[in-house]
């Protein structure tokens, strides 16, 4: 009989911590955060390098039509017609550097994207203004994002130096079903301290509610 009451009070322990382990999983103080959703393209810029094979370092910043071993291979192709940009690190960020100009501009092109298929994409990348000094300000929107050679609109995201300096933020835009092409323009009356974006990603179903 002992061993019978011993065992149901055993049960009962379990039943209730499992219960009480439950509760908290389900409270909020407690719960898992979810995980950001992954798009189905990619570009890091972490293996690139150079045509020798030397990865991007401080020394080593190769420009991008000379640039090799980008995270995605044929078809998708990376070309800057303004000759202008390179890959190169922002506190150990690989990152596309938009060189500040007042009469010439920069650009990354990244076309052939497969996107066949796909619709509901969100375009996300993350964006530094280059601003560094006391005062200095800048605004996600200041380089220009095209989608098959029709610009988009780019949120309205204050940069300064409070939440831009060597510091990269991450920015979301809609773009139209069927986009195979992507341009970045860095346009000489925007680009005032430079640009830089890092780890480009395409995400089908974004969840925007977040």
């Amino acid at each position: 009989m002992m061993k019978t009451k011993q065992i149901i009070a055993y049960i009962t322990a379990l039943i209730f911590g499992i219960t009480f382990f439950t509760s908290c999983v389900d409270n909020d103080d407690y719960s898992i955060p979810p995980i950001p959703p992954e798009g189905f393209f990619k570009e890091t810029f972490a293996n690139v390098t150079d045509a020798s094979g030397n990865p991007v370092s401080a020394t080593v910043r190769p420009k991008i039509d000379v640039a090799m071993n980008f995270d995605n291979g044929a078809p998708v192709t990376y070309s800057d017609p303004t000759g202008r940009c390179d890959v190169r690190l922002l506190s150990g960020v690989p990152c596309v550097w938009f060189p500040t100009s007042t009469t010439l501009s920069s650009s990354l092109i990244v076309d052939g994207l497969p996107t066949e298929g796909r619709t509901n994409m969100t375009l996300r990348y993350y964006f530094n203004a280059g601003v560094y000094n006391a005062g200095e300000t800048s605004n996600a929107n200041k380089l220009i994002v095209k989608c098959n050679g029709v610009e988009v609109t780019v949120p309205d995201i204050p940069m300064t130096t409070a939440n831009s300096r060597n510091t990269f933020i991450p920015v979301k835009i809609r773009i139209p079903d069927g986009t195979t092409k992507i341009e970045f323009d860095g346009i000489p009356t925007n680009n005032t301290y430079g640009f830089r974006i890092s780890k480009i990603e395409i995400i089908e179903n974004y969840p925007w509610s977040e």
